[in-house]
């Protein structure tokens, strides 16, 4: 027991000086004094800041942002809120240098060199990108419609063609632009009644057949939509001729072609307003000519496009009855189509006929 007293003894005052080493004064006079150390100029480096918080709460550039959230505290333009720019700087602290910068510019290609560019094709770069040679073909503007064809842009000409450009890139095309160039448009008969029919008497300047423009002049009054053409005054009186080209199927199981010329004649005023014949010779392989075709065709017009009526073939090789056709004037009346179809036996029964085939007749 006399040996343990000592030992027990000697522990209990070490551990009880140690004790009083550690609880210094709180107010760091005397033996107690700040934890950390102290530098020349009196600031600590123990990671606590001398207003009592750490140095990642400082916000040295004074930006609003302290040093943990500020890429640069010591730059107040450069903080996570800023306007990203193109100088070389991660302004807005995402991590990229001026990818997002607000102050980019667009350009648009110019691949036909007239000095407008592509609006479909812009790109955003920063001003002195557009200075290499990269953008030597780029423009500032989106003015191009067409930046294939260098005629095509804001200072074309309108004119009328096929293809219904845009020349001039004014949203307008053809005759819905009022500056299509006089010198490319077409005449027209006027239509201003809008029916479809044009009067022959007044012309009117044009792209494209449509609207106030006709390509026919069957119109009886183009003061009403009300009237048409009818027989009293639809031009197409007269005799008209032409060629007809059919396929004949005959006799004996002989085919071929027949091509000939014929004639109609055509009165607005009598009853049967159609009417005219023609001949039509078909051949055999062995390049005789057999079995004559005559037809005689009778018919009206429906008006104002459609024929319809009957034929029949007067030789005397062939028999059947009448069989119809039908017919239609072409959009500028300057031709009409007959279709002729039909089959005819011979006058004993023995052996048939058949044709199919078109006459196209003119004034």
């Amino acid at each position: 027991m006399s040996l343990r007293t000592p030992l027990l003894s000697l522990g209990l005052a070490t551990g009880l000086g140690l004790l009083a080493l550690g609880c210094g004064d709180k107010d760091g006079g005397g033996d107690g004094g700040d934890s950390g150390t102290t530098g020349d100029d009196g600031a600590t480096d123990s990671g606590s800041s001398t207003d009592g918080g750490t140095w990642d709460d400082d916000d040295a550039d004074g930006d609003g942002y302290p040093a943990r959230n500020d890429c640069d505290d010591g730059d107040a333009s450069i903080h996570p809120n800023a306007d990203e720019l193109c100088n070389g700087f991660d302004d807005n602290c995402d991590g990229v240098v001026d990818t997002d910068a607000v102050d980019k510019i667009t350009m648009y290609p110019d691949v036909d060199g007239d000095g407008y560019g592509n609006p479909l094709a812009g790109v955003e770069i920063c001003p002195d990108e557009a200075e290499t040679e990269a953008y030597a073909s780029y423009v500032d503007n989106d003015l191009d419609c067409r930046d294939s064809d260098r005629t095509i842009n804001p200072d074309g000409t309108e004119v009328c063609d096929e293809m219904n450009l845009d020349e001039d890139c004014d949203g307008l095309r053809e005759d819905e632009d009022p500056d299509v160039a006089e010198v490319s448009k077409t005449e027209f008969f006027a239509d201003y009644d809008l029916d479809g029919y044009g009067d022959g008497s007044t012309i009117v300047m044009g792209c494209d057949a449509g609207d106030i423009r006709s390509l026919n002049e069957i119109d009886c009054d183009d003061t009403t939509d009300a009237i048409g053409p009818d027989s009293t005054c639809a031009p197409w009186d007269g005799v008209w001729t032409g060629a007809v080209q059919f396929e004949v199927k005959g006799p004996y199981g002989y085919s071929g072609d027949c091509e000939d010329n014929g004639s109609i004649s055509i009165t607005d005023s009598s009853s049967t307003q159609v009417s005219g014949s023609v001949t039509c010779n078909w051949y055999s392989p062995y390049g005789y000519s057999y079995y004559p075709i005559v037809m005689r065709l009778s018919g009206s017009i429906n008006y104002p496009w459609d024929i319809e009526g009957t034929w029949t073939d007067s030789s005397s090789y062939f028999t059947g009855g009448t069989t119809s056709f039908v017919g239609e004037f072409s959009a500028d009346g300057q031709s009409l189509t007959l279709y002729v179809e039909g089959a005819r036996d011979n006058w004993s029964g023995s052996y048939d006929l058949e044709l199919a085939g078109e006459w196209v007749v003119e004034p």
